[in-house]
């Protein structure tokens, strides 16, 4: 593992948000429908209450563009609920964090999952603005995916990554 220690505050993402939990009674089923399911672009219902979540979020400053993280399971999902959520919020859609090398197995402990996904994702290749940037990503398990990809933005120049997804695993 090429890292130890902590991850300095200033490559940290901020606290994030989801629509639910996988194991919700309330919108799990329906997220575990679509996470589950084909890569097929989010339904209105789903994009809806994205838009309220990211209404009610109250961040301190708006971001200044949204960022995809790239699937290898569903491509065009994701990249439709970013570029939907752009569109709506009127911001730049700036790019996607393109994954890089063999998809990461499962680990059980976090230092195994950090290891895991610590090279996972090319560099940025596109321009990341100073400012807040919306990560926009599909199910967070061990927040560990986030986590590297904030670290990516926030060191190619963004001053916070406010890290979005549909659905939290646990």
């Amino acid at each position: 593992m090429p890292v130890s220690g902590r991850i300095p505050a200033g490559e940290l993402a901020d606290p994030g948000r989801v629509i639910g939990r996988l194991s919700d009674i309330g919108w799990g089923t329906r997220l575990r429908e679509l996470v589950g399911g084909e890569d097929a672009p989010v339904p209105k219902d789903v994009l809806d209450a994205s838009v309220r979540v990211l209404a009610g979020w109250g961040w301190a400053e708006r971001p200044v563009g949204v960022v995809g993280i790239g699937s290898r399971t569903r491509p065009h999902q994701l990249d439709h609920l970013a570029r939907r959520i752009a569109d709506i919020g009127r911001l730049p859609l700036l790019g996607t964090l393109v994954p890089a090398g063999p998809h990461p197995e499962a680990h059980a402990n976090s230092p195994q999952r950090l290891a895991a996904v610590w090279t996972a994702f090319e560099e940025p290749g596109f321009e990341v603005p100073a400012g807040p940037i919306l990560l926009v990503d599909d199910v967070v398990d061990s927040g560990w995916t986030l986590t590297v990809a904030a670290r990516r933005l926030r060191r190619a120049g963004a001053t916070a990554v406010l890290p979005f997804a549909l659905a939290q695993s646990a």
